[in-house]
Parts: structure tokens; sequence; C-alpha cells
């Protein structure tokens, strides 16, 4: 199961459009796409968007699209002069299996190399014998060190988190780090932390022991989190902090946990009000009571379909959480995403890319999208009958999305009978999906060049994957890479 804290955030694609300027004389054509140099065009869309002059979400995203010849990109990244482009490359890079330390040797400061540690920790990329190697070399005592030290797991290192702890020029998240990673082999130190971090005013308080938490959580400290249980003390049944804990210590010690997770349940004083406690186990994988059912409303569709949710064995809840996506619960489609992505598990796909495709609530698209993935690379065919007779332009480009991302012939073969659709867009759509996988011909090429350019009414963020999939079918790709990537 995905764990549900993580430092990483998922951001959406937003390429900035680039046009070339058109001479005076080629405004008055009657093909006003006639003058632009596509190749030209495209180089442009590429530099605004991952390239020279582009943004570390635009690279993040292509990344994750295994386009063959990207490394070049990356390996330019690392030396933009902007410090957010070099660590977002170089976290890509990791991920493509890069030498974390010979990335951390290439860039500049402290903080774009604690920024790759804390992001190469996430993503479980370091491993104890690689946290060894590189907390022996690097010359800081921030967090990334902190996270060093507790991963490396070494005995000799004792010392070293001692200092850390008691260092009151540190950060608070460095110092409560190294206490927990003593205090999870033995030796007691998270209480002092505790009486430290007490001067802090309470709401930044808060913030700092959960993010602690959520540190510690990731490393497995099972030990840390039940000595956390003890001196965060009494808080409200609603209290976020409180409610992150009972999921730590159902993720790592599921017996302490479920008695934590009773004591939220009988301080809760409405049942209308316990839902989200009934979400903590089904986020942890834990099972529900019986003998707490009768706590949980089921007095509407809602609430009857989330508290059958709650009360399901964890190996069946994919399917029982269906009739709640089906009504647009929130907390259960978030859920269910993770949980469908883990397993394949189609009518939980299908269920939330129905639901997230037709709401008009803000921020429900975004699950749209994430579900169209999945199915493009697990069941094209799921996304490809939705286009049939299909009106509605946002589903329409939410499966296209699907299929572009899956990039294979499976999906190429689900867009290719919209190659001659009516509407521009989705022959855009269509023609993007099967250049992902497959060969284009000469007029195919022309028309992918002209939709790179902005003349083919692609969402801007897909231009830069046209103008891509553009130079690479006119063998243009690696004379364009310099000019690409030039600051």
């Amino acid at each position: 199961m995905p764990r549900r804290l993580s430092f990483s955030s998922s951001c959406l694609l937003v390429a900035s459009s680039a046009l070339i300027p058109f001479p005076a004389a080629a405004v008055a054509q009657t093909d006003p796409y006639g003058k632009v140099d596509a190749v030209d065009a495209s180089v442009s869309v590429l530099r605004r968007s991952v390239g020279g002059a582009g943004v570390p979400a635009n690279v993040s995203e292509l990344a994750n699209l295994n386009l063959p010849g990207f490394s070049s990109i990356l390996q330019a990244g690392v030396t933009n002069p902007n410090a957010a482009m070099r660590v977002r490359a170089s976290i890509d890079l990791a991920e493509s299996g890069e030498p974390i330390p010979l990335l951390l040797s290439r860039l500049d400061s402290d903080d774009e190399r604690g920024a790759l540690i804390v992001a190469a920790f996430s993503k479980r990329l370091i491993d104890p014998p690689m946290a060894g190697t590189i907390a022996d070399d690097l010359d800081t005592d921030d967090v990334a060190l902190a996270i060093l030290l507790a991963v490396a797991d070494r005995s000799e290192d004792a010392a070293r988190l001692s200092e850390l702890a008691g260092d009151s020029e540190a950060a608070w998240l460095t110092r409560g780090i190294a206490a927990t990673t003593l205090e999870q082999r033995g030796t007691p130190a998270l209480e002092s932390w505790f009486d430290a971090v007490a001067e802090l005013a309470p709401a930044m308080q808060d913030l700092t022991v959960f993010e602690l938490l959520a540190t510690i959580d990731r490393l497995d400290f099972d030990i840390a989190i039940g000595r956390m249980a003890g001196l965060i003390g009494d808080r409200p049944f609603n209290d976020a902090l409180r409610a992150a804990l009972v999921e730590s210590l159902l993720d790592t010690s599921p017996k302490s946990g479920l008695v934590a997770w009773n004591s939220m349940v009988d301080d809760c004083p409405e049942d209308g009000m316990i839902t989200p406690i009934g979400m903590l186990l089904v986020s942890a994988g834990q099972p529900a009571p019986a003998d707490k059912k009768n706590r949980f409303p089921s007095d509407d569709r809602l609430s009857e379909a989330i508290t059958e949710l709650i009360f399901t064995p964890p190996s069946q809840r994919g399917q029982a959480a269906i009739p709640a996506v089906r009504l647009g619960h929130r907390p259960t489609m978030i859920w269910a995403m993770g949980e469908a992505k883990a397993n394949g598990d189609l009518p939980l796909l299908e269920a939330i890319f129905d639901t997230a495709s037709t709401s008009r609530r803000p921020g429900v698209s975004d699950f749209a999208i994430r579900a169209a993935e999945v199915l493009g690379t697990t069941s094209p065919s799921a996304l490809g009958r939705r286009l049939v007779d299909q009106e509605d332009r946002a589903i329409i480009e939410f499966v296209f999305r699907g299929l572009i991302a899956a990039g294979t012939p499976e999906a190429a073969a689900e867009a290719t009978p919209y190659l001659e659709a009516s509407a521009r867009t989705t022959r855009s759509l269509a023609l993007l999906a099967v250049a992902r996988s497959g060969d284009l011909d000469t007029d195919q090429i022309r028309l992918l060049g002209r939709a790179a350019a902005g003349g083919g009414g692609l969402p801007p963020d897909l231009r830069p994957l046209a103008a891509w999939l553009f130079l690479e079918s006119r063998g243009e790709l690696k004379n364009s890479i310099p000019r690409i990537t030039e600051n």
C-alpha cells in the first residue's frame, strides 16, 4: 500500500507558449502557419518549457514519460542557472538510476544538496550503505544530515546524533530527527526535544511535531512513534496531530494503534462527526472492530456507503469503495486512487474516472486525469469505449491524456480512429497518442509540427510533448538539444 505521508507533491504540467515572430508579409497569407518553421517553433516551445528557460514541474512531467533522449535535457538541467531547475533535474536523474553521490557533487550549495537528499529519501532511493557514505562526506548540519544518519543506522554515529539533537542553532526538525533516531536505538532524547520545542507558539509547535512525525513514519520508527504518543499529551478527538499519530501507530504498531483509535471513537461526542476517524483505519489498511459499527451513521446513502467501506475487511475494500466513490466522497477517492493504482483494480479505476470526469467541483478533475493515466496503461480499451459518441470535450481530453501517457501500441490503436475526427483538437490529441508509440507518415509529421507550434488546438501543457515527438520524427532532435538547453 502506498505510504500516505510524503515530502513530494504532485504538480500539473504548465508550459509557456512560445511562438516565433511572424514577418509582416507572412501575416497576410491565407495559411497563417505557412511561414512558420515548425522545427524552430518546437525548439522554442521546448526551451521555454523544459530547457534553458524552463520550469521544474514541466521537466518532471516529461521525465515521467521516459522519452528516449530526454536524459540529455536532465543532464543539462543540473547546470541550469535556476537552482530549482538544477534540483529538479537531479531528482529525476536519481529516479532514473544516476548515482546520487555523483549528482550531489554537481550541485552548488548545501541547500540544493539537502533538497536532493530529502527528495531521494522520500522516494526511498537511499539505502543504509549509501546514506553512510554520503553522511561521511557531507559538510552540513541541516535536516539532510539528520536523515542520512537515521537511514544509515550505524552505532558509531551516536555522538554525531547527540550533537545534532542538542545543537540550539540547528533547525527544530533536524534536532527532532536526531532525537527520535537516538530514541529508536534505546537512548532517551525525545523528551528533551519536546521540552525545548515547547517554547514555540502552539501553532508552530504543532506544525513542527507534525513534520517530525511524518519523517519518522517514513523511517518506520515504531519505538519513537510510541514514545511520541506519550509525550504529545491529551488532544481533542478531532485534532489533526492526534489523527496523524493514530494513523502512524496503526501503520507501525497495529495493536497500540487500535487502542489509540478506540480512544478517539470514545472521545467523539456525536456520531455525525465520527466518519473521519473511521477512515483512518481504511488509510492504514487495518480492520475495524465490529463492536464499534453502531457508532457510525447510515441514515443516508453516503453515510451508509462510507460505513460499509470502513467495516469491510481490508482485502475487499477496493470493491466496497465504489459506492462512496460514485457519490463523490473526496477522502474515499483519495484512498481509492492509491489502492486502484497499486492493485490495477479496473472497476475501481473506472468508477473514479466516471465520477471525476463528470464532476464540476474544483480539483476533482485531477482524479480523472490520474485514473485515465493508469487505465491507459492497464486497460486502454476501457478508455477507448468512452470515446464512442462522446461529445463532452472535457471527457474526450481526459481519455486522450490517458492514452498519450501510456505510449503503447494498444493505446495508439484506441486513438487511431479519431485521426480524422471533425474537431481539430480531437484530431491533434489522437495524433499525439499515435505519435507516442509508432511511426508517422509525412503528412502526420507535418501536422504534429503544426500542433507543437500552436496550430492544432492542443492544450498548452501538451505542446512540449508534441514538439519533442515532432523533432524526433524529423530526425532533428539530436541537433536541437543544444538550442533547447541554452540559457
